[in-house]
């Protein structure tokens, strides 16, 4: 569960903060393909050089879900950049007790957050990982001290989509709308819908509005087709 820094009215100096909670649906994580080095990095934290470690991934590629199941086996706060841009200095210090997660720790207005978390985690010996859609070396362009930390900084990315890659996170997709569609028909849709991450949850949504839902390949052919996809 993210961490919540702001919202609504608060007492000076009180922190809204939830740790995460195991995940609800229990599904295995994809250790295999795109997912390979990231999760093994995350399996290896207490290996990380400095305790620090970013994983980089586009968009709906699944970095978040990493970042609560990390956060969730070391007992870290799980922030968003754009919480962390609205913190004081305070509230940062309190998130770094233990250990932290920082999602989207790219975004434009986090880079003072940033560095002081970088700072505190640092100097408290605290587990930092953080996230974001490119190498942090481009995050930030000042100030120069958190330029050059994060240039240093170990990662591991989230690889561009395969083929089997995209039919285990189709199976997920039409899981969590209780589609059960066969092993054919998601290999086919694998095989030659569009390759990328944001393509998956399009897919899945267009399965369940399809007649026949995919259970046949006539009609695993008409969820493309809706998409404007090449069916092939």
């Amino acid at each position: 569960m993210t961490s919540s820094l702001s919202g609504g009215a608060r007492n000076p100096g009180q922190l809204f903060l939830d740790f995460p909670k195991a995940d609800e649906t229990s599904r295995p994580v994809i250790e295999t393909g795109s997912y390979a080095s990231a999760v093994t990095a995350l399996r290896r934290w207490r290996l990380w050089p400095g305790g620090q470690f970013a994983i980089v991934g586009e968009r709906q590629s699944g970095r978040t879900r990493l970042l609560r199941l990390w956060a969730e086996d070391a007992g870290a706060a799980l922030v968003t950049g754009e919480a962390l841009a609205r913190a004081e200095i305070d509230e940062i210090a309190r998130l770094s007790v233990s250990a932290l997660a920082v999602d989207d720790a790219d975004h434009p207005g986090a880079a003072l957050g940033l560095l002081a978390a970088l700072n505190l985690c640092r100097d408290r010996l605290t587990p930092l990982l953080l996230s974001g859609r490119r190498q942090p070396a481009a995050w930030f362009s000042s100030p120069p001290d958190l330029r050059s930390r994060l240039s240093a900084m170990p990662l591991a990315a989230i690889d561009p989509p395969d083929d089997a890659t995209l039919a285990a996170r189709l199976r997920e997709e039409c899981i969590l709308r209780h589609l059960n569609i066969p092993e054919e028909s998601v290999n086919y849709l694998a095989q030659r819908m569009e390759p990328s991450w944001e393509a998956v949850g399009r897919v899945a949504d267009q399965i369940a509005r399809t007649p026949g839902r995919a259970e046949g390949l006539r009609s695993a052919r008409a969820v493309l087709l809706a998409l404007g996809m090449d069916p092939g």
